[in-house]
C-alpha cells in the first residue's frame, strides 16, 4: 500500500513528513525491510512501489533478512521402506499465519497415483517433491516432481525414463535428487553405483530441456571398501556426499568427475549392527558447510564443516570439524509423555536420526521402543512429538523436511509507481 495515499497528505505535506524521510531513503528502508517477521509480509512490500521492489530484492536486504529469519518449517513427508505412499504431517508456525495458509490451500497428496505404488520419495528442497516408484510395478525409471503450494495445473511434472544403468550394475538408482542452484538449468539427477571390494563407480544422468544425458562418470580405489553406502545422499554446491557406513564420507564432485573422501570426527562411529537404526546422518548448509547429526546414546552432537576448505583431490582428516551443538535428550525431551518409559530406562542404541533441515535447524530422530519421532529445533533444544510410528510397521522411516520457500518469489512489477 502506499503510505502517502493511506495517510492523504498533500505532495508539500508529504516531503515534510519523518516517515517520508525514511520510506524514500533506500537505505532506511532496507534496514526496515530486512526486519519484516516473515517473506510472506516481504514480498507484500516488493508490491508497494518499483523502489521498494528493487530494495526488496536487492543482496543486502535479502541477506540480512535471511539472518534474523531461520526457514520456516511448513511440515513433514514420512516414508517408509514399504508398500504405503509418503504421509505428509503439516507442522505450521502458529505465530505465521501466513504459512498456515499455504498449508490449508496447499495440495501435498498424490492424486491420480496408485497409492500402493508409490513409495519412493527421493528429495524435498524449495517447494519440490522428487518422488518415483517401486521397481516391482515396472515403472521405477519414471521420477516426477510435486509442487504441492503451486495452482492444480503446475502442481505435478513426469519426467521422462532415463537410460538403464550397465547390467551388471544395480537397475534401481542410489539416489535421485534435485539441483541445489538456482543458475542450474537440470531438472533432476540420477545417480548410480556400483562397488566391488575397494573399487566404486559412479555414473550421475542430468536431466536438462526433457532430455537424459551422461552428466559424469567417475571410478576411484578406497584404502577402505565402503561396505555400504547410506540412501540419505545430498547434492550441495556442485559435490554429492555419501556416507559410507565403513567410517567416512565418500565425496562426488561433478565438474572434475573424481572421488574424495572426508574422515567423520573424532570420536564419531558410525552404528551398523541394526537395520534400523542410523546414528550419523548428513545434511547441506549455507555457504558450502557440510553438517553431521551424530547420536550417542542420550546425547545428540551437531558438527560442521566448510567444505571449501576440503580441496577434494583426496581424503580429509577428522581436524576440520567443528562442533556446533550438543544436545541431551533428556533434558530435550523430559516434557512429552509418550517418552517417559525410554528416558527412565536409558537410550543406549535406542535413537535413530530419521531426518535433517538444511543447516541443521531441525534434526528429526525416531525413539525405537515406542516409534516416536520427535523435531528437535536445534538453536533452542525444543523438542516436539511429530508423528508415531505403526506399531505394525517394522520398515526403515525416512522424514523429509519440506520448508518455506527460500528465497521469497517476487512478483514482477509491470505498472507499479516509478518514484
Amino acid at each position: 500500500m502506499n503510505l502517502s495515499k493511506k495517510m492523504k497528505l498533500s505532495p508539500a505535506e508529504e516531503n515534510n513528513t519523518s516517515a517520508s524521510k525514511v520510506l524514500t531513503n533506500d537505505g532506511m528502508l532496507g534496514e526496515i525491510l530486512e526486519r519484516l517477521h516473515c517473506p510472506a509480509n516481504l514480498v507484500r512490500a516488493a508490491l508497494t512501489s518499483r523502489r521498494w521492489l528493487h530494495n526488496a530484492t536487492s543482496q543486502p536486504t535479502i541477506c540480512g533478512f535471511r539472518k534474523r529469519q531461520s526457514p520456516r518449517l511448513l511440515g513433514i513427508y514420512v516414508t517408509t521402506e514399504g508398500f504405503c505412499p509418503p504421509e505428509f504431517v503439516p507442522l505450521p508456525d502458529p505465530s505465521c499465519p501466513e504459512f498456515q495458509a499455504e498449508i490449508r490451500h496447499g495440495n501435498f497428496g498424490f492424486d491420480g497415483t496408485d497409492a500402493l505404488s508409490l513409495i519412493v520419495l527421493w528429495d524435498c528442497r524449495n517447494e519440490r517433491v522428487l518422488y518415483g516408484f517401486d521397481e516391482s510395478f515396472h515403472v521405477s525409471d519414471i521420477p516426477s516432481v510435486r509442487m504441492p503450494l503451486r495452482c492444480p495445473t503446475e502442481q505435478t511434472v513426469v519426467f521422462p525414463p532415463p537410460p538403464p544403468p550397465p547390467t551388471a550394475w544395480p537397475q534401481s538408482p542410489h539416489a535421485m535428487l534435485l539441483p541445489d542452484e538456482d543458475g542450474d538449468n537440470t531438472s533432476c539427477y540420477r545417480v548410480d553405483l556400483f562397488n566391488n571390494g575397494h573399487k566404486i563407480f559412479a555414473r550421475v544422468l542430468a536431466l536438462r530441456s526433457g532430455s537424459w544425458s551422461t552428466h559424469c562418470s567417475a571410478s576411484t580405489n578406497l584404502s577402505k571398501p565402503p561396505v555400504s553406502i547410506q540412501s540419505m545422499t545430498l547434492l550441495m554446491c556442485g559435490k554429492i556426499y555419501m556416507l559410507a557406513m565403513a567410517g567416512y564420507i565418500l565425496v562426488l564432485d561433478l565438474a572434475a568427475s573424481r572421488f574424495s573422501t572426508v574422515d567423520l570426527p573424532k570420536g564419531v562411529e558410525v552404528e551398523s549392527d541394526y537395520p534400523n537404526l542410523r546414528n550419523v546422518a548428513l545434511c547441506r548448509g549455507d555457504s558450502s558447510a557440510l553438517y553431521l547429526i551424530h547420536v550417542n546414546g542420550d546425547k545428540v552432537t551437531v558438527w560442521f564443516q566448510r567444505m571449501t576448505d576440503h580441496d577434494g583431490a583426496g581424503s580429509s582428516s577428522a581436524c576440520g570439524w567443528s562442533l556446533r551443538d550438543t544436545i541431551s535428550l533428556p533434558e530435550a525431551c523430559d516434557h512429552i509423555e509418550d517418552l517417559a518409559g525410554e528416558l527412565e530406562d536409558g537410550l543406549e542404541d535406542a535413537v535413530s536420526v530419521v531426518g535433517a533441515a538444511d543447516n541443521s535447524e531441525f534434526v528429526f530422530l525416531e525413539f525405537l521402543d515406542s516409534g516416536v519421532i520427535v523435531c528437535i529445533q536445534v538453536d533452542s533444544k525444543n523438542a516436539k512429538l511429530v508423528y508415531n510410528r505403526d506399531p505394525n510397521n517394522d520398515f526403515v522411516i525416512r522424514v523429509h523436511p519440506f520448508m518455506a520457500v527460500w528465497p521469497p518469489i517476487f512478483a514482477e512489477l509491470v505498472a507499479a509507481p516509478a518514484e
